[in-house]
């Protein structure tokens, strides 16, 4: 029995046994349901909100905390309308598993079980809790406070006095609302802030190398980083499947480093066919993958841009000869195939990258390497890890580290990098800030969205009536309503489309 099996077991006896008892729950004033999930409330011991809400500038921070989910809620839909347009051109094959969109320890694969219950539990208490502070701060009451549970504690909740909510001024309660997801986006900030600024510069790579993320060679496992291929050390070593000229299928030296030992392996050189694309002039041809190519019509192929400049100077529709050799055989062929254009490729995979330069440019549909390695700068994958392309192009690699297998950090590359104590510690406090940032900053712009049932659609609500004191025809509460309800649709519908459409195109 897999464990995703035994986990949707437990869910569902967990949803059984709440449905059997939920007329004994309801009856009690300690426990409530919210879905499936159980509240077990408290209505003593309201020291900690209050006392934190005396000393902590809970209006100052409420207002800020208003800025940052109206910034909040423009990059969440921001995000969701460039997804959706990317949705167009998911292939079905391709369509995420529907378990991905859900950011739960256990249900998503990608998210580990520790660091994720960790972050997720200390992300939904600050955020309750914030909500509860603010509220004391305004002279709001709390009613009760307390765990909730889905199987396993999954965080906590505080309820505000909903009589009192609902009649206080708009703007109290819109900064009230705003204060949960305003405090997970300010963590998020600080732990990346520490990652970036304190973490970082503490650890530097032991070697200028290039970290192994996937290998066809046997004797160069993943994990490891190659320190020097023949003459290229350095950042000739980081470029090499560019500016490679030694000669492609002959044997290359290697120095490897698992984060102990350097030692030398033998590879074989030169751009390496890691996998043919189905219907496209190689494959056609029966070029198999796990090859080296050797030459283009008795042009040697030294390394990618020698095969690109190749390529390009060849008019799509011509017939060419390209040799090939095998290493797990020792053997060499030449196959003759007739090119298309790129342009006709990238018109069916990718139209976004597509480009009329590519019309006169010839493809011959082979996904490459360089010697069967799948590689990273040591120095990339080191500011990577460590949030270092965040603000910028990187951007959606920061987020999807978890995806590329970065986060957590796997314990082979903790050895690669020098750092101020135990390994395991440091890069150990990096996964928790990492994931610390991941989950809040989720969880923040998430709710910042103008959806009913979330923080940012109540919020969304109180700002269309703080502005009918300025504009005449949000006085009618049934504009308000219109608006309010409207922008909640057209957020779900975006949402469902984003799920939805790589399914259906």
């Amino acid at each position: 029995m897999n464990g995703y099996l035994i986990a949707a077991l437990v869910v569902f006896a967990w949803i059984i046994i709440i449905i059997g008892l939920a007329p004994s729950i309801r009856k009690s004033k300690y426990f409530s349901l919210l879905g499936p999930a159980l509240m077990v409330k408290s209505t003593k011991n309201f020291g900690i909100i209050d006392w934190i809400s005396k000393h902590f500038p809970g209006k100052i921070f409420s207002r800020i905390s208003v800025v940052i989910v109206i910034l909040g809620a423009i990059s969440a839909l921001g995000m969701l309308l460039y997804e959706s347009y990317l949705a167009f051109f998911i292939p079905p094959s391709r369509a995420p598993a529907l378990n991905l969109y859900l950011a739960i320890p256990g249900i998503n694969p990608y998210i580990p079980i520790g660091y994720g219950i960790f972050a997720l539990v200390f992300a939904v208490v600050i955020h309750e809790m914030f909500h509860g502070i603010v509220a004391r701060r305004h002279g709001i009451k709390v009613n009760s406070v307390g765990a909730l549970f889905f199987i396993v504690p999954v965080g906590a909740f505080v309820e505000p006095d909903e009589d009192e909510v609902t009649k206080a001024d708009p703007v109290i309660r819109r900064r009230i609302f705003a204060a949960g997801p305003g405090i997970n986006i300010v963590i998020a900030v600080i732990c990346i802030v520490l990652l970036i600024f304190v973490m970082m510069p503490a650890s530097a790579p032991v070697h200028n190398g290039i970290y192994i993320e996937d290998s066809a060679v046997s004797s160069i496992p993943t994990g490891t980083e190659i320190i020097g291929i023949n003459n290229y050390t350095g950042s000739m070593l980081c470029n090499i499947e560019y500016t490679s000229m030694i000669k492609p299928g002959t044997i290359a030296h290697a120095e490897i480093y698992n984060g102990k030992n350097v030692y030398n392996e033998s590879i074989y050189a030169g751009v390496y066919i890691e996998n043919l694309i189905s219907g496209y002039p190689s494959e056609k041809a029966g070029v198999k993958p796990d090859s080296i190519i050797m030459s283009i019509d008795n042009k040697t192929i030294y390394n990618v841009n020698t095969l690109g400049n190749v390529l390009d100077h060849i008019r799509p529709g011509s017939l060419i000869n390209m040799t090939v050799f095998y290493p797990a055989s020792h053997i060499t062929k030449t196959y003759t195939m007739r090119t298309v254009s790129t342009y006709s490729y990238y018109a069916k995979a990718d139209p976004i990258q597509n480009s009329n330069a590519y019309k006169n440019q010839s493809f011959i549909g082979v996904e490459i390497g360089y010697s069967g390695l799948g590689y990273e700068p040591i120095n990339y994958i080191h500011k990577l890890v460590f949030g270092g392309y965040l603000f910028g192009p990187g951007f959606f690699d920061e987020i999807g580290l978890p995806l590329l297998g970065l986060s957590p950090i796997p314990a082979s590359m903790t050895h690669l990098f020098k750092s101020p104590f135990d390994p395991y510690i440091f890069f150990g406090i990096a996964n928790v800030l990492y994931w610390l940032f991941w989950i809040d900053f989720l969880l923040g712009i998430t709710n910042a969205l103008p959806l009913s049932i979330l923080d940012g659609g109540q919020f969304f609500k109180d700002s269309l009536t703080i502005g009918s004191r300025r504009f005449r025809f949000l006085k009618d509460e049934k504009n308000v309503n219109r608006i309010y309800y409207g922008a909640s649709v057209l957020v779900f519908l975006i949402l469902i489309w984003v799920i939805i459409a790589p399914r259906i195109f």
